[in-house]
């Protein structure tokens, strides 16, 4: 049975995702361009998932010149260099292909076309052949049983689909196209003859060949037109056909296979490039996952008759949630009738939606407001909508202030709302609901918390597209430009859809018993986060323009210095040039190798930078090149042009463990411990004269929580009477008096200290003191014999995960383990790495969003302070200095009294506050 081999164009898929979105370019929580990662990555899933691919192989074009050159100088001779943000992201995109085991072949003096026509050649005698490209090119190669897939327009081309196309056979299109030429890359075939000249000509004639023997069949312009181009279009005729002779191996198909045997490393990059989407539909694709283990939950816990009836609603089947959609989208047209419907409104709640121009709270302009009480109705306001009859703003904004007081806000994601509808002139201190929240404190995996996912998942509808309004691409519109009409039923529904999920989410909170997460700490921070956004950070961009000149130059240098040791110039941002000069030009022994060669990430070089100075180098000229690009450039570009500060926008469904993240800056990866990153948080200063920055960060909360949950005797001892617990520990695990452990043996304390809630094994160990595996083992096996109820501690939390499917924190937010009762040993490693991590981790976060909500509350009607930021464990504030005393008091009494008391009671929090003119002074 002849199987299907997929041939990726990588090259040309690369292209066209970039400028598929190249109007509204895909930037990632860390500030990096993802379009085309993105788009190849989403193009390919859904190849194959349609097309079922046994073997699929990808080429990419090679930097060097081709034999195309050698036959003209001016091939491709007017593109534009590639653009800055799209050669950060080849890297990426190859990265993905090795991560899922699928080979890259390419071959240097040829393009990706050539080596996927010779593989198509070799092949297709016992193969179908899908050769998945946008380029047109490739009609060439389309004979019987080889196949043109383009995935961006899902059309799949065969022999009669490419002659209807084009007008003639398959075996005529490289005369084809070389006549009608190509300006892209410069081939200038036939001067003055298109593609219906061309057809015209191959309907009369075989081929070029026969056009130019019979030339006295021509007469007038059409004679004059070939005669004139004749050298052009023989030459165009060579740098037009795909070479099929391309000196590669003869290919091994099984070779040709997706093997995905690390998934840790897979999540690792869809969480780098920030993709959870894509994580989640690669995981449906290649695991298979039973709901065994969530059915086995709820019966273990039969106790429970409100446990079981929310069971009950998860097995139920899609048939079963199916709703109706027959609800009334009312536009309302007047303020009279504005009014009485919002007076008619006798329940206690209010699903309120916004629409607007932009994401971007300060650009955004209110375009229509949307609202529902009943399942059966749902109204939209429209407010800004071009060339169309509206309603006058203020009095819409008036009519909700009067109406909405005393009621339950109910919304998706009301954080945005609040904020566009503050900027708007209405302020909201309401009781709220989030079904946004609500989804992910119900379950942080369950796959998406879009409003559309939602109404998918629990109720098996599907809510009309924006895209469909708005459209996407270069044809895209502002919201402001749709119909109001359609704007209606769109608006409508969401307001209807989250009022229909917040009947559901209700229940199941309080079934869940969530409710003190969900009431007490997620929905106030809504507002604390809020005001903290509204707050904004002050930077000094004349200092950051500074320090990019320092590093642009300090680039050159370090460019420089690695040119001189290598002996050549080379791409210092490719890996495969880079291990081509390491590890076989200058004989440097490799330390690992990937499917598509010597490996050059991080963990190599660093290692490699021990012993050789061009690897310590790289190291240097990488770092400062990200932090360049992600912070120094980036941040200026983010300062609003309305308040002339960066309002980062910070998500609480970030991560699984209730850590908060932040984008447009993300704020939580400016790197600490390196010169350049203390650096970038000089320029965190403040606005005003007379303001000072206050810091506060909690002292070892991790550790101080597994000394809480081990209730082990010497870590509670040494966080109580002040001591180091890293020296201390260290005094232990090396048997000796505190007083004579050595900084190294402090440091490697630290370290297991440390690595133990993250579930350091010996491997990652031994690399980071840099002792051998067999030194690791040991030191990881004194460790617990001198920490026995840490142990205990870490088996109890695998054992409770085990019988629950899943792991909480000291506020019960849950995440649940499929993997926790997998067959699958790697899968079942990683849950139980998680088991231990996330109490710890999760109850980290969960205290300092206390904290958060407490200050919010403390300093809400003060106009001498404001929260400005949250990273990880620490809090950042602008204070007026003349209050400074009494507002670090404040912080400090609410942060470090954010414990509940039952653990302060075992281990107190305590709080490091720093003050200075810029965050670097304060931290």
């Amino acid at each position: 049975m002849r199987k299907k081999v997929f041939l990726i164009d990588g090259t040309a898929l690369f292209y066209r995702a970039h400028f598929a979105f190249i109007r509204n370019p895909l930037i990632n929580k860390n500030g990096f361009e993802i379009s085309a990662i993105y788009g190849v990555i989403n193009s390919f899933l859904k190849v194959l998932e349609k097309y079922s691919p046994d073997y699929i192989l990808v080429s990419f074009d090679r930097k060097e010149k081709t034999f195309r050159h050698e036959m003209d100088e001016n091939y491709k001779a007017n593109r534009p260099p590639m653009p800055v943000e799209l050669v950060a992201q080849i890297e990426p995109v190859k990265k993905f292909f090795e991560l899922i085991g699928i080979p890259e072949i390419s071959k240097a003096g040829y393009e990706a076309d050539d080596v996927i026509g010779t593989l198509a050649d070799k092949l297709k005698s016992e193969n179908d052949i899908y050769i998945v490209s946008g380029d047109k090119d490739f009609a060439q190669l389309v004979y019987e049983g080889v196949y043109l897939l383009n995935p961006f327009k899902d059309e799949l081309l065969g022999q009669a689909e490419i002659e209807n196309k084009y007008g003639i056979k398959t075996s005529q299109f490289i005369d084809y196209l070389a006549i009608v030429g190509d300006t892209a890359d410069n081939i200038p075939g036939v001067k003055g003859v298109g593609p219906k000249g061309a057809e015209k000509l191959l309907n009369e004639f075989e081929s070029l060949e026969d056009i130019y023997n019979n030339l006295d069949s021509f007469k007038g312009a059409t004679l004059k037109k070939l005669e004139a181009s004749k050298e052009n279009a023989f030459m165009s005729y060579k740098l037009a056909r795909i070479e099929t002779e391309v000196p590669v191996e003869n290919p091994n198909i099984k070779d040709f296979v997706i093997e995905l045997t690390d998934f840790s490393k897979l999540d690792e990059y869809f969480e780098q490039y920030d993709m959870p989407n894509l994580a989640s539909k690669v995981k449906k694709m290649f695991l298979v996952e039973s709901k065994e283990i969530e059915e086995k939950l709820f019966e273990e816990v039969g106790d429970d008759q409100q446990l079981e009836l929310f069971a009950e609603y998860n097995d139920m089947t899609k048939e079963d949630k199916k709703i109706s959609a027959e609800f009334e989208s009312k536009l309302i047209s007047t303020l009279e009738e504005l009014e009485t419907i919002l007076a008619s409104n006798e329940e206690s709640f209010l699903a309120l939606d916004t629409e607007t121009t932009s994401l971007d709270v300060y650009d955004a302009e209110l375009v229509g407001i949307s609202f529902c009480f009943n399942e059966k109705i749902a109204y939209y306001v429209p407010v800004g909508h071009f060339a169309s009859d509206n309603l006058a703003k203020d009095k819409v904004l008036d009519s909700l202030r009067k109406h909405i007081q005393d009621k339950l806000l109910i919304g998706h994601n009301l954080k945005y709302d609040l904020e566009i509808l503050e900027n708007q002139g209405l302020t909201i201190n309401n009781k709220l609901f989030d079904t946004m929240i609500a989804s992910f404190v119900l379950d942080p995996t369950a796959g998406g918390v879009k409003l559309d996912k939602c109404m998918e998942r629990e109720f098996d509808y599907q809510m009309k597209a924006i895209v469909d309004l708005i459209g996407k691409g270069k044809k895209q519109i502002t919201f402001d430009m749709v119909n109001v009409d359609q704007a209606c039923f769109y608006a409508a529904e969401d307001a209807w859809a989250t009022f229909k999920l917040y009947n559901l989410y209700a229940e199941k909170i309080n079934i869940s018993q969530l409710t003190n997460l969900y009431e007490n700490i997620e929905l106030p921070l809504i507002y604390s986060l809020k005001k903290m956004e509204l707050n904004g950070a002050y930077i000094d961009k004349d200092f950051l323009h500074e320090l990019s000149v320092k590093n642009s130059k300090r680039l050159d240098e370090l460019v420089a210095e690695i040119y001189k040791i290598a002996g050549y110039e080379f791409n210092i941002n490719s890996p495969k040039q880079l291990g081509n000069l390491l590890f076989e030009d200058m004989g440097i022994p490799p330390i690992k190798k990937t499917k598509t060669g010597y490996s050059t990430d991080a963990s190599v070089l660093e290692a490699l930078a021990l012993e050789h100075d061009i690897a310590r180098l790289i190291v240097d000229y990488r770092q400062i090149a990200k932090l360049e690009s992600t912070y120094i450039k980036a941040l200026p570009l983010l300062i609003s042009h309305v308040t002339g500060r960066v309002h980062s926008s910070f998500n609480q469904i970030g991560a699984s463990t209730g850590r908060l993240s932040s984008n447009n800056p993300n704020l939580q990866n400016i790197p600490i411990r390196s010169d350049l990153g203390k650096e970038i948080r000089k320029a965190f200063t403040v606005q005003d004269k007379g303001n000072i920055i206050v810091a506060a960060d909690y002292s070892q909360i991790e550790l101080r929580l597994l000394a809480i949950f081990s209730e082990d005797a010497t870590l509670v001892k040494s966080f109580n009477s002040g001591g180091d617990i890293h020296r201390e520990t260290a005094g232990l695990i090396f048997d000796k008096p505190v007083q004579e452990v050595t900084s190294d043996e402090r440091r490697s304390a630290k370290t297991i200290n440390f690595g133990i809630i993250y579930g350091m094994g010996p491997q990652k160990l031994s690399k980071e003191l840099n002792i051998s595996l067999k030194e690791a083992k040991e030191f990881i096996q004194s460790y617990f014999e001198k920490f026995p109820t840490i142990k205990d501690f870490m088996n109890r939390m695998v054992l409770k995960a085990k019988e629950n499917g899943y792991c909480e924190t000291i506020s019960n937010r849950r995440l649940f383990l499929p993997g926790i009762n997998s067959s699958n040993k790697r899968l079942i490693s990683e849950a139980e790495r998680v088991a231990v991590n996330m109490p710890i981790q999760g109850s980290a976060a969960d205290i300092i969003k206390i904290a958060m909500n407490k200050l919010h509350t403390r300093f809400e009607n003060r106009n001498d302070v404001k929260m400005i930021i949250q990273v990880h464990d620490e809090l950042v504030f602008e204070v007026k200095e003349e209050s400074k005393d009494e507002i670090i008091a404040i912080i400090k009494e609410e942060m470090e009294g954010a414990l509940p008391e039952q653990y302060s009671k075992i281990v107190k929090m305590s709080v490091d506050v720093g003050i200075g003119e810029n965050w670097l002074e304060a931290h």
